[in-house]
């Protein structure tokens, strides 16, 4: 099978993932792998230590491997996260697009925090965890929300 996804710069940071072919609204791009990690935050300055781990759960994450390393951020994400490691395409992705998700659909730590410079029109220029997205950003995002990100946002806005 041939890859969808390669490594290389990357005009928001650093390295990034990159499509190989198109990929179409739905499916799936690639799966995180790596290790899980246990990890509870207690205060502000825990939080903000936060290593690159991808967050599935209140105190469990992945610490990514390979690729997924790699994934960077946008205010303007065309892939989310479906269950745990899914990567999924949220639209159509053409061939040599970035791969990129918005962190805060895998963040529910009430102190994380990040400045963003993604340069989408829609940048927030700091993001914070899933509790923080305007309404109409998270019903875009459903589709690829971790169910226990879902449970937490709906819980601070009193919806079921």
């Amino acid at each position: 099978m041939v890859s969808k996804i390669i490594v290389k710069e990357s005009k928001i940071h650093g390295k990034g993932i990159f499509t190989t072919r198109d990929i179409k609204k739905g499916e799936i791009v690639f799966i995180i792998k790596g290790n899980m990690v246990r990890w509870e935050i207690h205060n502000e300055k825990e939080s903000l230590y936060g290593p690159d781990w991808i967050g599935i759960s209140k105190t469990r994450w992945i610490d990514p491997n390979g690729p997924a390393r790699f994934l960077n951020h946008s205010c303007n994400p065309n892939c989310g996260i479906k269950g745990k490691i899914t990567v999924r395409a949220l639209r159509n992705i053409k061939m040599e697009e970035e791969i990129i998700i918005d962190y805060s659909t895998t963040e529910i730590d009430k102190f994380w925090h990040m400045k963003c410079n993604c340069g989408s029109k829609n940048c927030r220029k700091e993001i914070q965890s899933i509790q923080f997205l305007p309404k109409k950003v998270y019903n875009k995002y459903t589709p690829c929300i971790p169910t226990y990100f879902m449970k937490v946002y709906n819980k601070c806005h009193n919806e079921k």
